[in-house]
């Protein structure tokens, strides 16, 4: 779903360390006598919920990769943790040492005094108006300046084939924009300058159905005219200054079937949101047409953008900023930030944010393969199909094998706003450095190690850049033109009770970023797509490199896998 991605992407499986070079079994943790019954139990109980297995299927030397672990699962399991009981489990721990018992060794005898802070106010207690997040004043400020502001539309089309309940589904839509302030939030500026948010009073949606169907007497004319203005409806800009709330749309196409279609801009959701809002509208759906409770937690009870935006001034302004410096100046020394793939004409002064997008596949055996080549090295798809994009990019590129990437990771960090909608990914730099590998497996070591050290540094370049650029003298830019993802959170399986129901994205032509390659794991394959700068670059030219990119991977995965590579 490339529109639920910002510039230049969103949710990410970021990496981990590899093992050591000779070891062939990961090095244990030291083991407390006898770690307490209690301690295992609730933490067997966290694993088994995550993973979705038995209890008795946890053994001491369970492998959180074995079981599926990636990123996401790593901050619901620290966020578990964190709330059962009361201490920080650092993510990058998961990669260093992933066992059940490493885990459990190193909760044993930790005390439960730690600090949570950030949590939600309580309801009463929130204001009227917050200050904005750091990705919601991002987004206003690319918004504004960006010559085709449409491209940060997030749009959605929902078929629905069955038997319908249109008021069920006026007042499920309803009762999802009451339950999210995201969905009803205004920006305001002062007389200073200065932005808030503002969260609207919840109004039921309105939703009139368009029989298309009726107007126009076939349904494969009703179709097209339905895929005509969901274009164009998708294409409309939103006035970011006045109000974000979603542009919803039903239309009638055939005796059974609608098409439904959901537009939010990306100051207001992510990923993690969409998938999250999906969930919610079945549940809310379900539950008005069958007259069932849906199970959802009480609206009352769920995180809104406001408090996030406080918890994140609160958690910046603490923040060992110097920290992140230190890092960022060691890792970023010496990098290459150009664009290092040939151009086929020149640069224009400004880009215009003229795009396309390719869209390509991954097939299920290398699918399988690339994940079977992070479980060997200990860490994940993410970071496998990163080295393969660095290899392709060092291969037709100018610029030699030392590549910067833009990647963007989910950024939940505590439990409390995993149920919240809004955009909270944040980005970090990952240098792929292809002359140091003497193989593909090296070069996935070398990527692993970077990137869980950039997790754990984890600061978006324009947060960094002015304080690292100080230090090494010499100007590092606030963003990167190569951008990539591996989307691991974004699920758009709905099911609405006498409907089959097939979601797919409505990508708004443009380019938020100069060149944007992502992958997304459905239904056994990877679903890939490529976002470019038809400024600087013919259609045919990234489609070549598309074909090479899948190529490429698929031979290099095998040749690790047989020891070749």
């Amino acid at each position: 779903d490339r529109a639920a991605l910002p510039a230049p992407g969103i949710v990410t499986n970021p990496g981990a360390p590899p093992r050591t070079a000779g070891a062939g079994k990961p090095t244990r943790a030291p083991v407390p006598a006898s770690v307490s019954a209690s301690v295992e139990a609730r933490l067997k109980q966290l694993w088994a919920r995550e993973f979705d297995v038995d209890v008795a299927a946890i053994a001491p030397d369970a492998s959180f990769f074995e079981l599926g672990g990636h990123s996401l699962t790593a901050i619901r399991l620290a966020n578990g943790v964190r709330e059962e009981f009361g201490t920080e489990y650092p993510v990058a721990r998961f990669y260093e040492e992933p066992t059940f018992r490493a885990m459990a060794a190193h909760l044993e005898g930790t005390a439960a005094d730690e600090e949570g802070g950030g949590e939600a106010a309580a309801p009463d207690d929130r204001p009227a108006r917050a200050p904005l997040t750091a990705q919601q004043s991002a987004f206003l400020t690319r918004h504004r300046t960006h010559p085709r502001p449409q491209i940060y539309n997030v749009a959605m089309r929902l078929t629905l084939t069955g038997t319908l309940d249109v008021p069920a589904l006026r007042t499920a839509l309803s009762e999802l924009v009451a339950r999210h302030e995201a969905l009803r939030t205004r920006f305001v500026e002062d007389g200073d300058g200065e932005w808030s948010q503002e969260a609207l009073r919840a109004r039921p949606v309105h939703l009139p159905e368009e029989d298309l169907y009726a107007r126009l007497g076939s349904a494969d004319a009703a179709a097209e005219e339905a895929e005509r203005l969901a274009g164009e409806t998708a294409a409309v800009p939103f006035d970011i200054e006045a109000e974000l709330s979603p542009v919803f749309r039903l239309m009638r196409v055939d005796r059974d079937r609608w098409v439904l279609l959901f537009v939010l801009h990306h100051a207001a959701c992510d990923g993690w949101s969409v998938s999250l809002l999906l969930r919610e509208l079945a549940a809310l759906y379900g539950s008005e047409a069958t007259g069932t409770p849906h199970g959802l937690p009480a609206a009352e009870s769920l995180p809104q953008p406001g408090e996030y935006a406080r918890w994140q001034r609160e958690h910046s302004r603490t923040q060992d900023k110097g920290r992140l410096t230190d890092y960022w100046a060691r890792e970023l020394k010496g990098a290459p930030y150009g664009m290092p793939l040939p151009l086929d004409r020149p640069r224009p002064a400004e880009l215009s944010g003229a795009g396309d997008v390719i869209l390509f596949t991954v097939d299920a055996e290398t699918r399988a393969d690339v994940e079977a080549l992070a479980r060997r090295h200990r860490t994940t798809p993410f970071v496998v199909t990163a080295a393969a994009f660095g290899r392709l990019v060092a291969e037709v590129g100018e610029e030699g094998p030392d590549v910067v990437l833009g990647i963007s990771h989910a950024n939940r960090e505590r439990r409390e706003f995993e149920a919240l909608a809004a955009c909270t990914v944040s980005s970090f730099t990952l240098r792929v450095r292809g002359d140091t590998a003497t193989s593909f497996g090296a070069l996935v070591d070398q990527v692993a190690r970077s990137a869980v050290g950039a997790l754990d540094h984890a600061a978006p370049l324009r947060a960094v850049a002015a304080d690292v650029s100080a230090v090494l003298g010499t100007e590092v830019p606030d963003r990167l033109p190569l951008g990539f993802q591996y989307q691991s959170s974004l699920e758009t399986e709905v099911e609405l009770p006498g409907l089959v129901t097939a979601v797919e994205d409505l990508a708004v032509p443009g380019a938020r970023s100069e060149f944007n390659l992502g992958l997304i794991p459905t239904g056994g394959v990877l679903s890939g797509y490529l976002e470019y700068s038809t400024d600087l670059w013919d259609r045919s030219t990234v489609e070549a490199w598309t074909e090479a990119y899948v190529r490429l991977l698929a031979r290099e995965v095998g040749e690790a896998l047989r020891g070749e590579g």
